[in-house]
């Protein structure tokens, strides 16, 4: 159900808003819908209301979130790939608009352009996260109000890739939203954020299944990555917080196991990481079995750590261009029989199935069906490379 326990259970009142949303009966025990849009006096009124309100019931509510201030938590269960919303910024700036001082150190562009919004934005946007406990640099402006605005903004923005094709010239947007601000970061985030080409218009969709109560999560670093070490310093010198999400947390062997896996997976898509490298690779007949091979380990090894879909989906549709190549080279391929490949095999027929270097390309192609269309089209120009 999603209506709330009794604590947040309401006192009748004389007005129209104080009356069931279903059967717009008076009730002196009406809760609201976890959403805190309606009420309604009984678990059996909200069924009944449920097919006309959840056209607009949010699937996400800001809500306080344990040791991380404000973020956004699912109000029912999202299924992977589904859009959560879509949003529109606050503001939108250019780093380098030397009109407006970036150059100089501890200012931010954008304030004039603040200063002209509807007094509702300007309010949604000095609401965010504010890292004033940190006595940042921007504390030595005079004026308090611009002060803020450049805290809020740094703590807050993101830089958007809004490019219609890859090959389309950057430029260099960072914007604030209402609402995808809010959004906290994880090393092993459960959605994604995606702008639609050539617009600031932002999307956010589940990687994963989310459970009603779960914390909408995403990273902050996007195409980075890196050591705990280097993911919190890059998160704590551009966001200002320290990382504590469930990697971060790891300790020991675990945590050195973690950043060993996730260095391996990064080291090897960024040397299959333009087109030219894998077709020299595939056109490499002496050393093409061994990097098959070494590409199927590391597919492996990626799955002794958290799941990081996207990555995923590209390493299986590389290994799948050079399983191809290597069976047109060679005349087929056959595993080896050494304790460690012999491990190799039975981890993905594990987790893929029993045939599943047959079925790299459709591994690949699910895996980023979910995904957004950055990863899509990495998927896709490397399938496209064996026709």
């Amino acid at each position: 159900s999603l209506l709330q326990e009794n604590l947040n259970s309401i006192q009748m009142s004389s007005t129209p808003s104080s009356l069931c949303s279903s059967c717009h009966q008076s009730d002196s025990d009406l809760k609201y819908c976890t959403c805190g849009q309606v009420l309604y006096c009984s678990k059996a009124c909200q069924q009944v209301d449920w097919v006309r309100h959840k056209q607009s019931c949010p699937m996400v509510v800001v809500r306080v979130v344990e040791g991380k201030g404000k973020g956004l938590v699912a109000t029912r269960n999202i299924s992977a790939g589904t859009v959560v919303f879509t949003e529109d910024p606050l503001i939108v700036y250019r780093k380098d608009d030397q009109d407006e001082g970036f150059a100089t150190f501890y200012q931010v562009p954008g304030y004039e352009q603040f200063k002209k919004m509807d007094p509702v934005m300007k309010q949604d946007l000095m609401e965010l996260y504010d890292p004033e406990e940190l006595n940042t640099n921007f504390d030595c402006h005079e004026d308090s109000e611009y002060a803020k605005f450049c805290r809020i903004v740094t703590a807050n923005d993101i830089s958007i890739n809004n490019k219609a094709h890859p090959g389309d010239v950057d430029l260099g947007l960072d914007v604030v939203y209402k609402q995808f601000s809010r959004i906290n970061h994880s090393c092993c985030p459960n959605s994604f954020a995606e702008c639609e080409a050539g617009s600031a218009t932002h999307s956010v969709r589940t990687g994963k299944m989310i459970k009603k109560g779960q914390e909408v999560t995403i990273s902050y670093l996007g195409s980075k990555d890196g050591t705990r070490e280097d993911r919190r310093e890059d998160l704590l010198n551009t966001w200002f917080f320290h990382c504590t999400c469930e990697v971060c947390s790891l300790t020991g062997e675990e945590r050195e196991e973690n950043d060993r896996v996730r260095m391996m997976v990064l080291t090897y898509l960024m040397d299959a990481g333009s087109k030219d490298n894998i077709i020299r690779m595939m056109n490499d007949k002496k050393n093409i079995t061994a990097t098959l091979r070494n590409y199927l380990r590391v597919l492996a090894d990626s799955y002794s750590i958290e799941e990081d879909r996207g990555k995923r989906a590209v390493m299986l549709s590389i290994c799948h261009v050079l399983y191809r190549q290597a069976k047109r080279l060679c005349g087929g391929w056959v595993w080896p029989s050494d304790n460690d490949s012999i491990m190799v095999r039975m981890t993905l027929q594990k987790y893929l199935g029993e045939n599943f270097l047959e079925e790299l390309d459709m591994l690949a192609i699910s895996a980023a069906s979910v995904m957004t269309r950055y990863f899509k089209a990495k998927v896709k120009r490397n399938l496209d490379l064996l026709t």
